[in-house]
């Protein structure tokens, strides 16, 4: 190859890296993106605890996704802050140790380390007669029944949010069953107390935590009648022992509607309400989620 050919070659491949330059100064550079702005309060969480998450200065498209143990945590917005909001359940019979919250948004990720600690509700120990801990076959296979409907309503799909703001109290009285105590019966350890009890005369109204649609009435052996509300993202709350029940299957209930009044239906000693809430199958302490409501009013 003589120089004169070299030197076109040479010529030709210093104007085609020129062109090149060029093209690629005229491509506006990707608009940079900021780390996502994700908080978790608290990030150390009991047993039957809850967390409320944050993620802020978000636009309203597509929810980022956020994994928990598992489970996709449903997201709702509220543009008036900015912000996409969630909540995070523990379960109340959850192994204390170091969790990893994913959050994921396009190209964007951020893993939050939580903290699952043990909480020590108490023990309350009782001796009764031996007819109303040992159940007859017939009893016990209707509660098996019962208790086989109740795991496909916890294990259901997440549905389409409807909460929206704080949750409110079902009824006024005062709490006289804590969540978490557990009970020995006749010296025989029983599940924990995975609600809380509220005193009410008889034939006090009841009234739904929040938005709902009603997933469940029934009678059930201990719960006597019973209206389970699936208030949409996972989280559903239960109304235990009524005396009557108001709303049927399906329907939609707005926050604070009458759904039944206080009653002893049931196994139980006199009148009040058990109210039970789950938040991705996880068994939570209503109170807090009252105490967190506050937080998403705010």
């Amino acid at each position: 190859m003589n120089l004169r050919r070299i030197g076109i070659i040479l010529k030709g491949w210093f104007l085609v890296t020129a062109a090149l330059c060029i093209m690629a100064s005229r491509i506006p550079a990707a608009p940079y993106r900021s780390e996502l702005k994700v908080f978790l309060s608290p990030d150390r969480i009991p047993q039957g605890g809850l967390g409320l998450l944050r993620i802020k200065e978000m636009e309203f498209g597509v929810a980022p996704e956020v994994l928990w143990r598992g489970n996709i945590v449903t997201l709702v917005p509220d543009p008036e802050k900015g912000e996409w909001v969630g909540l995070i359940g523990v379960d109340l019979g959850a192994d204390p140790g170091e969790y990893t919250l994913r959050v994921v948004e396009a190209d964007r990720k951020r893993l939050l380390k939580v903290v699952v600690v043990s909480k020590d509700y108490g023990v309350r120990r009782l001796t009764l007669p031996k007819k109303m801990v040992e159940l007859d076959p017939q009893t016990l296979e209707r509660v098996k029944k019962e208790t086989r409907v109740m795991r496909r309503i916890w294990s259901a799909p997440p549905s389409e949010p409807l909460w929206r703001g704080g949750f409110v109290r079902p009824v006024p009285g005062k709490v006289v069953g804590p969540f978490g105590k557990r009970s020995i019966l006749n010296g025989r350890p029983r599940s924990p107390h995975s609600g809380v009890d509220f005193r009410g005369a008889l034939g006090t109204p009841v009234r739904a935590a929040n938005h709902g649609r009603v997933v469940l009435t029934a009678e059930h052996f201990f719960s006597g009648r019973s209206v389970v509300i699936d208030h949409g993202g996972g989280i559903l709350s239960m109304y235990f022992h009524l005396r009557d029940i108001t709303v049927g299957e399906t329907d939609f209930v707005h926050k604070g509607e009458v759904i039944g009044h206080v009653g002893s239906t049931g196994r139980a000693t006199g009148p009040h309400l058990h109210w039970g809430v789950r938040v991705g199958g996880a068994r939570v302490d209503p109170l807090l989620l009252l105490k967190l409501g506050r937080e998403l009013e705010e």
